[in-house]
């Protein structure tokens, strides 16, 4: 059909192309003089204003589509962003005329648009079940997990009334975290099903961080508990100490990024030994997370090691928070327990600190720590050489 017969039914049918175009729930009309004031919006083009109609316009903005100069009436078409920018928005395929100093706006979701968006909600809709999935999994062993440990709780009771002191602070620091993954998987649940994706993503990360405060909480306790009861070997082997420490080391990196922590590896001397590689692995991983864990953003972590008088001297070194000085002889002791949240509300027992000096102690050597508050720690040790 040719441009002449178009604009001859156009004609003949005013009335009701007029209401056609007002009451259509996919085609958006909008009328505006040059003085930003609103001629006309049919209903769908009003669902989208956000405040002031034409400073809803995102890209272009009003004041670009009023700036393009052409020959002919028709200034622009394209993809069209209307809403706002800290909230919801839609983009139209539109076209923009401009005559008498006025704007006219006609325009609409392409067929393309909408296959686009039902693409994109198929994969949503997949991750979302396979989130859910994963949640479920991660429900059943995290409550495997607390069956186990209360058995574990009962096991200790055996030991004598510092002990038991003790293990009640533990007990407390554990419920934490699990809490925290228990309430925020409900939460992520309900997102889930209330199609809030950026609180799913959100609650997942809690959900990770809390998961993984409370492997390292559990690490630690088992070990302890094997060590009093003998469960732990001491089972030193030839090991070159200074390749040890770095692939250690590394496998914060993707821990400390989060807090953009840069951790420095001072680590250039050859340094073979007889050592048990899972103790001084642990021994490290504390010292490392501790400093992690005082640390604030965008802090410096650095770990050295230095042969001296026939001992192997590693430190880990930050500037963090640091640590009082009358707290300093309360690390080390069981029945003097001394912990304290860190620079992000991380929370922890203090039996780290108590688990490096008895795998420590193990081998012969010493731990000790040098501290100012308000400029950083650095913990050392020593193992023969």
């Amino acid at each position: 059909m040719n441009k002449k017969a178009i604009q001859f039914i156009l004609a003949e049918w005013p009335e009701e192309i007029s209401q056609s175009i007002i009451s259509n729930n996919s085609f958006c009309v909008g009328l505006f003089t040059s003085e930003r004031e609103v001629i006309f919006a049919n209903e769908l083009m009003r669902t989208f204003f956000k405040g002031e109609p034409c400073d809803s316009f995102i890209n272009p903005t009003f004041e670009k589509l009023l700036s393009i100069e052409k020959t002919t009436s028709m200034i622009f078409e394209g993809y069209l962003t209307i809403g706002d920018f800290s909230s919801v928005n839609t983009s139209i395929w539109a076209t923009v005329y401009k005559k008498n100093n006025q704007l006219l706006v006609l325009g609409g979701i392409n067929s393309s648009q909408l296959n686009e968006q039902n693409k994109m909600m198929h994969q949503l809709n997949s991750q979302i079940s396979n989130l859910q999935r994963q949640l479920i999994k991660e429900k059943q062993i995290l409550d495997k997990t607390l069956i186990q440990l209360h058995e574990s709780n009962k096991s200790l009771e055996i030991t004598n009334a510092s002990k038991d002191k003790f293990f009640s602070i533990i007990a407390h620091d554990l419920k934490s975290p699990f809490n925290a993954i228990i309430g925020f998987s409900q939460l992520m649940t309900d997102s889930v099903q209330e199609q809030d994706y950026e609180s799913v993503g959100k609650f997942s990360q809690i959900i990770l961080q809390s998961s993984n405060r409370a492997m390292n909480l559990l690490s630690n306790l088992m070990e302890w508990a094997q060590s009093q009861t003998g469960g732990i070997n001491f089972t030193p082997e030839p090991m070159e100490l200074s390749s040890f420490i770095r692939e250690v080391t590394t496998l914060f990196n993707q821990i400390a990024e989060q807090k953009s922590i840069t951790i420095i590896q001072n680590i250039t001397t050859y340094c073979p030994l007889q050592g048990d590689k899972e103790m001084i692995h642990t021994v490290m991983r504390n010292l490392i997370s501790n400093a992690i864990k005082f640390t604030r953003l965008g802090g410096k972590i650095t770990i050295s090691l230095e042969i001296e008088n026939h001992k192997a001297i590693i430190s880990v070194a930050d500037n963090g928070v640091g640590i009082p000085e009358n707290k300093i002889d309360k690390l080390f002791k069981i029945d003097e327990n001394y912990s304290t949240e860190g620079t992000q509300n991380e929370t922890g027992t203090g039996l780290g600190l108590i688990l490096c000096k008895e795998f420590i102690d193990k081998h012969g050597g010493t731990i000790w720590v040098k501290s100012e508050l308000g400029v950083g720690s650095k913990f050392s040790f020593t193992l023969p050489y």
